[in-house]
């Protein structure tokens, strides 16, 4: 059987996700069941501004995100104008920060700040690194911009990559 070119990563790239999603390993099987979490009667108030969304869950990706969101904001991101101002590597260009990094110039790294600012844009007068003078449009500017399915596939591509 011959495959394309682009079949051969399509696959590979679903391979790994169904790996990655099934814990990492061919088979596991396990005799101790797992004890169910413990409830408390007390609530805990907190001041912080993040939200549940930011919290990662247990494979390391924000509640709510999933891998297949991951491999589609990964799609959108190269074959959108993204790529085109932060390199298809996301470490940067001549029109856009890198997003790769520990050190943001516009969000603080959290799943809902990447949807945030990829909703809002950043203006010209709110460009933080003025070796950058190219305005982000909102929603990825571009006709048609992205849906909100979109922004949010691109914020998990954007979270993946940096959280690993």
């Amino acid at each position: 059987m011959t495959y394309s070119s682009s079949a051969k990563p399509t696959i590979a790239l679903f391979v790994l996700a169904a790996i990655v999603g099934c814990g990492g390993s061919a088979s596991t099987t396990t005799t101790t069941p797992t004890p169910a979490p413990t409830t408390t009667s007390s609530t805990t108030t907190s001041t912080t501004t993040s939200s549940t969304a930011n919290r990662p869950s247990a494979g390391g990706l924000p509640s709510g995100v999933t891998m297949a969101m991951v491999a589609q904001g990964d799609s959108t991101f190269h074959a959108r104008n993204c790529a085109r101002c932060h390199g298809a590597d996301a470490k940067g260009a001549q029109n856009g920060p890198p997003l790769i990094t520990t050190n943001f110039l516009h969000v603080n790294g959290s799943y809902d700040d990447f949807v945030r600012l990829i909703n809002e844009g950043v203006p010209a007068d709110k460009i933080k690194d003025k070796a950058h003078t190219i305005p982000m449009r909102p929603r990825g500017g571009g006709a048609p911009p992205l849906t909100d399915d979109g922004v949010k596939a691109v914020a998990a591509y954007l979270y993946s990559i940096n959280h690993k």
